[in-house]
């Protein structure tokens, strides 16, 4: 790729996702400089991102989902877009198959190199057929995590080391030093909860994100002397079924939902203790926002061990032995009351070493576009 003017699109089905996240944090940490981003959505993006985009020289595209509405003027659209772009423009699909595809065959068609991004580390619909043709398909492969790029890309990938690696970064400074200026409980959660002990889970409804094993963890806490509030931040499509379950089990008093929030950095310092039990994830952004924030989380102990940052803030825990499981949480809940004891400058040290930060991670996307580097392992 040449160096000026770098050019990439993105491919982005929703706005609201990790996907979302990353392509807004790229756009605002190269807002101004040598690099023009646009998106290709389905969705009607935040004001924030439009934003964002046309800061770099970008703009967003709206085309019909190819799967959900119309494959036909899908297609159509995107190739009317993709044949106007300037033919050093990188295609950064954040899919693997089945829509990666489709567009696969329309930058090929208008001569445009091709990058898929490996985001999830859920097997859900992947083989190894699927894998060998995302292979095939990406001139350029990259990656959230190790997981991720296995799941997605299959362990050849990961033995020929040919995956760029780009971390979920975050705005540091978002989170940074505010964990001894905490907003009073009281404000965010109600009087009544101003003294509890508050364990905070952030993650959509779905069953991979495993909030009928929070359930089971809330059920037995409660029968502790622990005075605690579990909050559930986010929505999705079993949130009705575990509200249900929360009130036919009598834990209302013990949870709260708070919904899907806008204001997460605002609100970690009222927290004492993150959760995060999820059956799968590429590299959860809400682990690495905790440990920017100062806050200690307890992570499955099927996630990517890349997530811990060697903060001393990272636990991880079994989730498929049943009560065993269950009661090892309680326990190392219980064990975690006293807030953990790092310094901003150790923080800000080793998310920049790790390239978490925005403009690491930034200047790291930037290397590749450039050509610099086929490979990089966080």
């Amino acid at each position: 790729m040449p160096d000026k003017p770098l050019r990439v699109i993105h491919i982005m089905s929703e706005f609201g996702g990790g996907i979302s996240s990353f392509i807004l944090d790229k756009a605002e940490a190269l807002a101004n400089q040598d690099v023009q981003i646009d998106v290709l959505t389905f969705d009607t993006p935040s004001a924030r991102l439009e934003q964002a985009i046309a800061a770099t020289g970008g703009q967003i595209y709206k085309v019909p989902n190819p799967v959900k509405e119309s494959l036909m003027q899908s297609v159509k659209q995107t190739n009317a877009i993709f044949n106007q772009l300037p033919k050093n423009t990188l295609v950064h699909c954040n899919y693997g198959m089945d829509l990666a595809l489709i567009f696969y065959l329309v930058a090929k068609k208008n001569r445009l190199k091709f990058a898929i991004h490996a985001h999830t580390a859920e097997p859900d619909n992947t083989n190894d057929l699927r894998r060998h043709l995302n292979r095939w398909m990406a001139d350029y492969k990259l990656s959230c995590g190790l997981g991720a790029t296995e799941n997605i890309f299959g362990r050849q990938a990961l033995e020929n080391n040919d995956v760029v690696h780009i971390p979920n970064s975050i705005n540091i400074h978002n989170f940074l030093g505010k964990n001894k200026a905490a907003s009073l409980k009281s404000e965010a959660y109600g009087q009544e909860n101003q003294h509890k002990f508050i364990i905070s889970q952030i993650a959509r409804f779905h069953e991979v994100k495993n909030h009928a094993f929070s359930l089971e963890v809330i059920e037995e806490l409660a029968k502790t002397e622990l005075d605690f509030l579990w909050l559930f931040f986010g929505q999705g499509k079993i949130e009705d079924d575990i509200k249900q379950a929360v009130a036919e089990r009598n834990l209302e008093g013990y949870v709260k939902f708070m919904g899907r929030r806008s204001d997460i950095s605002e609100l970690y310092p009222t927290m004492d203790l993150m959760v995060l039990p999820s059956h799968f994830e590429g590299l959860s952004t809400v682990a690495i926002e905790s440990q920017a924030s100062g806050k200690k989380i307890l992570l499955s102990d099927i996630q990517a061990r890349e997530t811990d940052l060697d903060l001393g803030l990272v636990e991880f825990l079994p989730i498929d032995n049943g009560a065993q499981d269950v009661e090892a949480w309680v326990q190392v809940i219980l064990a975690n009351q006293q807030p953990a004891d790092v310094s901003s400058e150790l923080i800000q040290e080793k998310f920049e070493q790790k390239k978490f930060t925005s403009a690491t991670s930034a200047a790291l996307y930037v290397e590749f576009l450039k050509g610099n580097i086929s490979s990089y392992r966080i």
